[in-house]
């Protein structure tokens, strides 16, 4: 629950339905880990060995970095090494391009891809799950926005993340937070096409906000939690809830031609990060991570609302986004992610 709700942030701890886990912080910090020795194994791995994944560093991505520390991929047989990106689609660009051989982001990106012909992808593993209050939208407590109605028509609007993979249109949501939400606020009986979408990076929301550029903002963690510190800002509305919740929101995906030439070696990263997204669930080590994330202060690491890592690849649950993606306009053609798992 969020300060507009209740009156007072509740701790991330506090709430059985959310679980803490790391971010992608310095080795002195994941130094400490949350590994519990397992019964991994590199036999049966044929194939090239050598693994780059490409990120854009965040929530996400944080069980890479753990399986890292504590030596899963090396305990499956794998030389993984984890490229940083500045955005989604130089990621893709070094997947298509062969620099890496794993990428991760959201989905929203990657079945764009898909469904418009531009790659034939396989999916990996599922990445990360959307919580309650984990993606919001937020305004400040003096702009007489109390309820999603509101947000039509409003000057300046809602920052939104910008379009990365897919390309930009006013009918259409253009990521994985803009479907969220625009399916949250049809439910709530507001037409998506009322509001206007900001393109703005998240870290130039809360001082958008602020100075009364944007009427509110669509953002995530650690954005949520300094906007409110900072400017006592309110939720207006949870994105991740109702149709919307448990959305799967990124994942890891390989090119086709990769996995079917190296199905032992896809098959072995996907259990060793299963393995570090279970690892994940320790909450002492993960708090200690979560202080090192965008200057977050030790006191401040319970109150991050973060998703879950599934420890497995659900093709239904993740299906249901895809779904939700072709429902909305956002893709033309319908992506069967149980194809995207084979072959």
């Amino acid at each position: 629950m969020r300060l507009a709700r209740t009156g007072a942030r509740h701790p991330a701890l506090s709430h059985p339905a959310l679980r803490l886990a790391p971010v992608a912080v310095s080795v002195a910090v994941l130094a400490a880990g949350c590994h519990v020795p397992g019964t991994s194994s590199s036999a049966g791995v044929s194939g090239d060995t050598q693994i780059t994944v490409a990120v854009v560093p965040g929530l996400d991505t944080a069980p890479l970095q753990v399986a890292l520390k504590d030596n899963l991929f090396e305990q499956a047989g794998l030389q993984v090494t984890v490229r940083d990106y500045p955005s989604l689609t130089a990621e893709f660009q070094a997947l298509t391009g062969g620099q890496a051989q794993i990428a991760a982001g959201d989905y929203t990106g990657f079945f764009y891809q898909q469904a418009t012909g531009r790659a034939s992808l396989r999916l990996i593993a599922d990445g990360y799950d959307a919580a309650s209050n984990s993606v919001a939208i937020l305004t400040l407590p003096s702009s007489g926005i109390t309820t999603p109605q509101q947000l039509a028509g409003r000057p300046g609007g809602v920052a939104t993340p910008p379009a990365q993979l897919a390309p930009y249109s006013r009918a259409v949501p253009y990521n994985i937070q803009t479907l969220a939400a625009e399916e949250v606020l049809q439910n709530d009986g507001v037409s998506p096409s009322s509001v206007t979408w900001t393109q703005m990076q998240p870290q130039d929301m809360i001082g958008a906000l602020k100075s009364g550029q944007v009427a509110a903002i669509l953002v995530s963690e650690p954005y949520i939690l300094e906007a409110e510190k900072q400017l006592g800002a309110v939720e207006v509305m949870d994105a991740s809830s109702g149709v919307t919740s448990g959305l799967p929101m990124s994942g890891y995906f390989s090119q086709a031609s990769y996995a079917h030439a190296n199905p032992s070696v896809v098959r072995a990263f996907a259990r060793a990060l299963d393995q570090a997204q279970s690892d994940c669930a320790q909450r002492g080590p993960v708090q200690m991570a979560l202080s090192g994330l965008a200057g977050l202060q030790p006191g401040d690491a319970s109150l991050v609302t973060l998703g879950t890592y599934p420890t497995s690849l659900n093709v239904g649950q993740v299906q249901r986004l895809a779904s939700l993606m072709y429902d909305s306009g956002m893709i033309s053609n319908q992506v069967s992610v149980g194809s995207l798992t084979s072959g």
